[in-house]
C-alpha cells in the first residue's frame, strides 16, 4: 500500500510560534512531490495567511483553510469551494457569543470584522496581514454570509464554550476548538474532513491513500479518517487518540522526519 496524498495542518504541526518553515521540511515536501504524491495544507488559518505557507512550501495540492470552509488554488488563491454561514445562523451564533467574556470577530470575504477594537484584535489582524474592520454591530454584516465566527478567550472558558455551542447547534453548524483559546462556528458544510472528501473525489483518490498530520481538536476527524493519521508534538488528547501514531513536534522536525521515512520505505507515490 502506498499513499498518494499528504495533508498537513500548519500551526503546531509544521511550524511553532515562530511560524518558520524549516529547510528540512521544505526539502521533504519537495521530495514527496517529486515522488508523484500530492501535498496539501489543511488549516484553520484564513485564506491570505494560509496562502503564504502554501507558496513558501510550493505545495501542489488544493489549499484547505478556514477549518475547511474554503478550498482554493495554492498559488493564486482562487476559491474553488466556499461553505458560507447562513445569515440567520450567524445572527444566532452572535447572540450566544456576544455579552460573554470572549472577544468575538467575524471573518467575511477574507476580512476581519469586530464590534470593538482591542489589543488582541489588532494583533490578530496584523498576524493575518489584514486590516481590522470595526463596525457598530457584527449583526449588521452577518447577512453577507461570513466564512467563520471566532470567539477568543482563556483555554478553560473556550473549551466550555465550544462544548455548549456544539450541544446547542447540533448538526446545524460546525463548532471547532482548533487552538486552546479559539472557538469557531462555521457552516455545517465546512470542516477539514468535508473539504478533503471533496478534494479526494476530484483527484480520484481514496481515504486509504491519505497520510494526515495534525495536532488539534479540529484535526480529530481528519486523523481518524485518513489511511495513516499522525498526531504531531504536544497534540490535543483527542487528536492523539484518533491517530495511528504520534511523532515529535515541529521544533524537532517531526513531520519532515516522518515524510523522509515514508519515502525511504517507498510508501509515497503518485
Amino acid at each position: 500500500m502506498s499513499y498518494r496524498v499528504v495533508a498537513l495542518d500548519i500551526d503546531g504541526t509544521i511550524v511553532t510560534s515562530d511560524l518558520v518553515l524549516s529547510p528540512r521540511l521544505r526539502s521533504a515536501v519537495a521530495a514527496v512531490q517529486d515522488a508523484g504524491a500530492i501535498v496539501l495544507l489543511a488549516t484553520g488559518r484564513i485564506l491570505g495567511s494560509a496562502l503564504h505557507f502554501s507558496r513558501e512550501l510550493n505545495t501542489n495540492g488544493p489549499l484547505v483553510c478556514y477549518q475547511g470552509a474554503i478550498t482554493a488554488d495554492p498559488l493564486t488563491g482562487e476559491i474553488k469551494r466556499h461553505a458560507r454561514i447562513d445569515g440567520k445562523l450567524a445572527d444566532e451564533a452572535l447572540c450566544l457569543l456576544e455579552g460573554g467574556t470572549g472577544e468575538v470577530s467575524m471573518l467575511l470575504d477574507d476580512q476581519i470584522y469586530v464590534a470593538r477594537r482591542s489589543e488582541w484584535a489588532d494583533g490578530y489582524a496584523s498576524r493575518m496581514e489584514r486590516e481590522l474592520r470595526v463596525v457598530d454591530s457584527l449583526g449588521d454584516v452577518a447577512d453577507g454570509g461570513p466564512t467563520l465566527i471566532l470567539s477568543v478567550d482563556e483555554p478553560r472558558e473556550t473549551e466550555q464554550r465550544a462544548e455548549q455551542l456544539a450541544h446547542h447547534f447540533g448538526e446545524r453548524a460546525l463548532v471547532t476548538h482548533s487552538l486552546p483559546r479559539f472557538c469557531e462556528v462555521a457552516s455545517p458544510e465546512a470542516g477539514k474532513l468535508n473539504a478533503l472528501e471533496a478534494v479526494l473525489e476530484h483527484l480520484g483518490a481514496a481515504p486509504e491513500e491519505v497520510v494526515a498530520f495534525g495536532d488539534g481538536a479540529g484535526d480529530v476527524e481528519m486523523l481518524k479518517w485518513a489511511g495513516l493519521g499522525i498526531a504531531v508534538g504536544d497534540a490535543h488528547p483527542a487528536a492523539i487518540k484518533s491517530a495511528d501514531v504520534s511523532i515529535a513536534g515541529p521544533e524537532s522536525d517531526g513531520v519532515a522526519q516522518a515524510l523522509e521515512e515514508l519515502l525511504d520505505r517507498n510508501l509515497l507515490s503518485g
